[in-house]
């Protein structure tokens, strides 16, 4: 209830008294000071977490027999942790692919970048190999009935590769149904997003990947790209800057991991942010981004919870832990939606 009315004097305006003038000065560490404030108010914090609550490129998906959520990371074979809630607490169970991945590349007892779905019976995690700074890269694909640690059967290759010739980097998948159509969504920097055709969801389509974002600044620095429906439009997250190196040395403040999202009704092409402004020319509105002790928050996705509805979760450095992707935490937050827009 605001209550400054009651001590507002009824005279007219001319005969109120005037508040004492403000120096310049003053008035700018005000202005600062209210807009430092509104920045740090403008997302919530994660939810609660307890138990195990490192990852990494998280993927993450609640197990439709009993409603067990099941969390990957990147890292040797990916590693997978258990809980009954998203809240936890988490259990380290192990890894998906423990002696790595079947394909003959570089990078492949260190697989990046998981992403699950359930297809009929089946849970299907698409993985990436690569190295730092690499397009040398290939998108894999393991299946399992479950999602249970020693229950996953490699199947190798998508057919999705990239070189030094290609215009984008194979890493980062995100598996959508549109239509009657799967689609694999890919991509890190270089040209940034893609998307491709599936034949299933072992193989892509022989189709020519086409561009969903991009950003021609700087290192161009859009990847992990995550699409869900919702309301008529299709929604596309995917992580903007600089998602490691922090505890050598921090990027200049707001180039640093933050989450982006942009939509389009198609869900193929043509996406804007909330500005009209589109994706492909630099585009994306900020869902989350640094703000109190949570830094760098990114490699995200979307998924429904029983309890809590949508939710966006993602990795985060916790400046109260530690900057190293070593400490990185797990963050969650339910979605909130604005004029058609997610909110956090």
């Amino acid at each position: 209830m605001d209550s400054r009315a009651d001590s507002i004097s009824l005279l007219p305006y001319h005969h109120l008294p005037r508040p004492p003038p403000i120096t310049t000065m003053a008035s700018v560490i005000l202005i600062f000071s209210l807009l430092f404030l509104s920045l740090a108010n403008a997302f919530s914090d994660p939810g609660p977490c307890s138990g195990d609550c490192w990852t990494h490129d998280v993927g993450l998906l609640q197990r439709k027999s009993d409603g067990r959520w099941f969390r990957f990371a990147t890292g040797k074979g990916i590693h997978i942790s258990v809980a009954d809630s998203i809240e936890g607490p988490w259990t380290v169970k192990g890894e998906a692919l423990a002696g790595g991945s079947s394909i003959d590349h570089p990078g492949s007892k260190n697989l990046w970048a998981p992403d699950v779905h359930l297809e009929g019976d089946t849970y299907y995690m698409y993985y990436s190999i690569s190295k730092l700074g690499s397009k040398n890269s290939v998108i894999g694909v393991a299946s399992s009935p479950n999602m249970q640690v020693g229950s996953w059967k490699d199947h190798g290759s998508t057919g999705l590769s990239s070189n030094a010739d290609k215009p984008y980097n194979a890493i980062d998948a995100n598996w959508i149904r549109i239509g009657d159509t799967p689609f694999l969504n890919f991509g890190s920097h270089w040209h940034d997003l893609y998307q491709v055709p599936m034949k299933g969801p072992l193989k892509i389509t022989d189709a020519t990947p086409y561009n969903l974002a991009y950003n021609a600044t700087g290192s161009h620095r859009e990847e992990a790209a995550f699409e869900f429906q919702h309301d008529g439009f299709y929604y596309m997250t995917f992580s903007s800057g600089v998602g490691l190196g922090y505890d050598d040395k921090k990027p200049p403040p707001g180039e640093e991991y933050s989450i982006r999202v942009c939509r389009s009704p198609g869900g193929k092409g043509n996406f804007v942010d909330r500005n009209g402004q589109s994706c492909l020319k630099g585009g994306g509105t900020t869902l989350l981004a640094s703000h109190g002790h949570v830094y760098g928050p990114g490699g995200q996705g979307v998924t429904n919870d029983k309890k809590h509805g949508l939710i966006l979760y993602y990795q985060y450095a916790d400046t109260n832990k530690g900057l190293n992707p070593s400490q990185y935490q797990f963050g969650w937050n339910k979605l909130k939606w604005e004029d058609g827009w997610p909110i956090v």
